[in-house]
């Protein structure tokens, strides 16, 4: 079990504000596999929402795999999250998909590759702006929403771990299998982007998550300046629990264990909503996932109304061999937020 901090007294988050009239902004928060399931959902249940009407910021501290080999080499954000993103939200030709997420194979020099992150690598050495590539292949895939990195500043994330050992890049924090005290933004003053924080401060709706806790959530949350944008906003704040663990990285985790990570790394962020998934897992999903040290996450929603969380429940969970969000139930859920 995660160790939980001492707290002294309930955590009091703000009223959570009241819906506005119209069609709602939208901003989703995070990385990795669970920000494109948010896309997706929405995507397809408000075809005719503009693009400011649909944002995903992504976390930008990924140093592994494709995404870190085209960084090192060529000084741009890592590509990968943001590639999936983008095709979450793609609408256009489904060939011009297939192309960016083709990855290839071997053992050349491309092998491992995502044809979209080379491709986002090249406009941002034509343009020498990652974030008009960024735009530039919105275009290209037709996408009912933007992207947007969290940062553009070159940043790395740190960890300490409970033994107090420190472990240095965002894809070494895993492999260390114990439980993680802290995560830290390298360099600490990395700012939110511009277009980032204009779309968080006219947000109705801010979704965090799902995702890895500390190394997709918390790390695009540490980003300074994010947290007042999102109070000036006044938008309605939903966290999205995960289904299951994540080996080494959440072990134990309780769905009160996650919201407080979130709470001890940056304490000003309003969390009003946290959203629960009641479907029942099958059984042999649940053993297979154990085999790789993965467990569902305990819900306990009586401690997180008590800790000054609103839990909300919903059936949650998507049919087939993967324990994973069902994007159009996920959608509805988010969406009865604001209406």
């Amino acid at each position: 079990m995660a160790t939980r901090p001492l707290l002294l007294a309930p955590v009091e988050g703000p009223p959570a504000p009241a819906s506005r009239a119209g069609e709602p902004r939208i901003v989703a928060l995070g990385g990795g596999t669970g920000l494109p399931v948010v896309l997706r959902g929405l995507k397809d249940l408000r075809p005719r929402a503009t693009k400011e009407q649909l944002t995903a910021i992504v976390a930008t501290s990924d140093d592994g795999g494709s995404s870190g080999r085209l960084r090192a080499a060529y000084r741009v954000p890592p590509p990968g999250d943001i590639r999936n993103c983008l095709l979450a939200l793609a609408a256009g030709d489904p060939r011009l998909a297939a192309m960016f997420a083709f990855r290839f194979g071997g053992d050349g020099d491309v092998a491992g590759h995502s044809l979209g992150n080379l491709i986002l690598t090249a406009l941002a050495e034509l343009e020498q702006d990652f974030a008009s590539a960024v735009a530039q292949s919105g275009d290209l895939l037709a996408v009912r929403g933007r992207v947007l990195p969290g940062t553009l500043e070159p940043v790395s994330l740190g960890a300490e771990l409970d033994d107090g050992s420190r472990v240095e890049g965002e894809s070494q924090i895993a492999g260390w299998r114990r439980h993680v005290r802290q995560v830290a933004l390298r360099p600490a003053t990395a700012s939110l982007s511009s277009e980032a924080r204009a779309a968080l401060e006219t947000a109705d709706l801010v979704v965090i998550g799902p995702g890895s806790l500390y190394t997709s959530l918390i790390a695009v949350l540490l980003l300074q300046d994010l947290v007042e944008a999102v109070q000036r906003s006044r938008a309605r704040v939903v966290m999205v629990m995960n289904l299951m663990t994540e080996p080494g990285e959440t072990d134990g985790h309780t769905a009160a264990d996650h919201v407080l990570a979130v709470r001890r790394h940056v304490p000003g962020l309003p969390i009003h909503d946290v959203l629960l998934n009641t479907a029942p897992i099958p059984g042999d999903l649940v053993a297979r996932y154990a085999a790789a040290g993965a467990q569902p996450v305990p819900t306990e929603p009586e401690l997180l109304e008590a800790l000054g969380f609103r839990p909300v429940a919903r059936d949650l969970l998507n049919a087939g061999d993967e324990i994973r969000h069902d994007p159009d139930k996920l959608a509805r859920a988010l969406l009865e937020r604001v209406a």
